[in-house]
């Protein structure tokens, strides 16, 4: 494969262009003075953390959508497209290093930020556990890499971007706003549209909050560190298959599921 050069030369452009620089100042930002913000002054080190998690819980997919939706959309408009492709380089290729090249552009960001806030946060807060906040800063890697393959696969989906941007967005919202007000829904009408729902989410329905990268990505911090949450999927009694490795399944399929399946209808477009 030789997906490389591709990946090189959009992290070089991000480089130039200062995204890189402009995303590493607002993660640190946000980070750090968010922590002094919206966080305690001092206590458990988890506390930093969980001011932390909310502010990358939103701010993260958003930051993902806007690095891969533009990916190939911007070089089928300027007419690169077709000269990237004539280089000895397949279509496959060329997806892959670009879903690589977003992709480290975002995971180079955040990892310099949460490192950045973490080391403020270690002089600041008591008992830090750094393996623990490894686990963290990985989790949210691959939360961004979600979100930017989600991206890169509406760009591959049409030559408009009008409909990429809505579809990129509309994504966003379903996986990240929408998705447990939908189980709830679907819940809704099995039961024929009755207002009473049974006392509990059947097992299948707490395991499908699971499935979207959105609450994969909080089951795995909350349950990590113990946070308190009212989604079914983290309480105690939730069913045996709703745990963190299955969350690390459910991010992993929504970093290579969409990416594959725009692939799939790139690969015979007519440039």
């Amino acid at each position: 494969m030789t997906w490389q050069p591709t990946a090189r030369k959009d992290f070089r452009d991000a480089v130039r262009s200062r995204t890189i620089w402009l995303l590493l100042a607002a993660f640190v930002g946000l980070f750090v003075l968010g922590s002094l913000a919206l966080g305690p002054d001092s206590g458990p080190f988890d506390a930093f953390v969980e001011t932390t998690f909310e502010n990358v819980y939103g701010v993260v997919p958003l930051v993902g959508i806007l690095l891969g939706y533009k990916a190939v959309l911007y070089e089928r408009e300027s007419g690169t497209l077709v000269l990237a492709l004539s280089l000895p380089q397949s279509r496959r290729d060329f997806v892959v290093g670009k879903f690589v090249g977003r992709s480290l552009v975002l995971a180079v960001s955040v990892v310099a930020g949460l490192v950045v806030g973490g080391a403020f946060a270690v002089t600041q807060y008591d008992a830090p556990s750094i393996g623990s906040y490894l686990i963290f800063i990985g989790a949210t890697v691959l939360y961004g890499a979600a979100f930017v393959s989600v991206a890169l696969a509406a760009s591959m989906s049409t030559t408009s971007g009008r409909r990429v941007l809505v579809r990129a967005i509309g994504a966003y919202v379903v996986l990240d706003r929408a998705w447990n007000g939908l189980v709830t829904l679907l819940v809704q009408l099995l039961y024929r549209f009755e207002i009473s729902l049974p006392s509990e989410l059947p097992d299948w329905a707490v395991a499908l909050q699971l499935a979207s990268p959105s609450q994969a990505y909080r089951h795995i911090v909350t349950t990590r560190f113990g946070f308190v949450g009212s989604r079914a999927h983290l309480d105690p009694t939730a069913p045996w298959i709703v745990n963190s490795w299955s969350a690390v399944v459910v991010l992993l399929f929504w970093i290579v599921v969409p990416v594959a399946l725009g692939y799939l209808r790139f690969r015979n477009t007519d440039l």
